[in-house]
């Protein structure tokens, strides 16, 4: 049963990965959700129904587009194949718990955020929004509306924590120093996981992200990075490994 309940998952994720690479593109261009119909970037040719299939219209097509020959950007296969398997591994951790929905809203935020901040630099309001509705509705189901209550004061807490740390951030290197969709998005994710876990995001968000500049350097020399999926990727593992991070805030306290 397990076999075909991952299977399912596998497949549903990878269509959610598809459509949600699609809106990484498509809300920063300022593209409608339905309209136009999916078409090629670079030819602006509409695709048939065959291209479009998940992970397979990729590989078949050898990463390029059936009409110009164009490369398609690899970032839409592997954000597809990253979905199916963050939507299998979120059940197999947790079955059908509050905590598969909570990753699997994460999980969504981070495929739509690779897509908009990887490539321009662009956090979504919209997607922000949803996101929040549906962690507040999820806490709701499983919690009811104390708990829902006290998240929606921890997500208000950690953006004006985030804020703080902006102004003294700009005060002290004379620039701009976080951009204002991480401050959201760092608040919906301490809505969803609390503060404490927020704060451990933030640490893990800061480690990969510099190891990421590190690698990049070379070739990203004004050293702005896309912070919001690595918050995401922090947030995420903070689910993942709560009970390590909470043994280790014990023994510190």
């Amino acid at each position: 049963m397990k076999l075909y309940i991952s299977l399912f998952l596998f497949i549903l994720g990878s269509v959610v990965g598809s459509f949600l690479g699609c809106m990484g593109y498509r809300i920063p261009n300022k593209i409608k959700t339905t309209f136009p119909p999916s078409f090629c970037s670079e030819c602006n040719k509409k695709l048939k129904w065959y291209m479009n299939i998940p992970i397979v219209s990729y590989i078949f097509l050898g990463g390029k587009c059936a009409y110009c020959k164009k490369p398609i950007g690899f970032i839409y296969f592997f954000t597809e194949i990253l979905c199916a398997f963050l939507f299998v591994l979120n059940n197999l951790l947790y079955g059908f718990s509050i905590n598969f929905f909570i990753s699997t809203i994460l999980s969504c935020v981070l495929i739509v955020t690779i897509v908009s901040d990887f490539l321009y630099y662009y956090i979504s309001d919209r997607v922000l929004i949803i996101s929040v509705i549906a962690i507040i509705v999820t806490l709701y189901a499983f919690t009811g509306a104390n708990e829902v209550l006290k998240a929606i004061i921890n997500g208000a807490l950690m953006f004006g924590i985030m804020y703080a740390i902006k102004l003294l951030g700009n005060f002290i290197f004379k620039r701009e120093s976080l951009g204002d969709g991480d401050i959201k998005l760092m608040g919906v994710i301490s809505l969803a996981i609390g503060v404490m876990n927020s704060f451990c995001a933030l640490f893990l968000a800061s480690v990969i992200g510099l190891i990421y500049s590190l690698f990049i350097s070379k070739i990203n020399k004004d050293g702005i990075i896309p912070f919001g999926p690595f918050l995401l990727i922090g947030g995420m593992l903070s689910i993942y490994f709560s009970e390590f991070f909470a043994h280790i805030f014990h023994v510190l306290i």
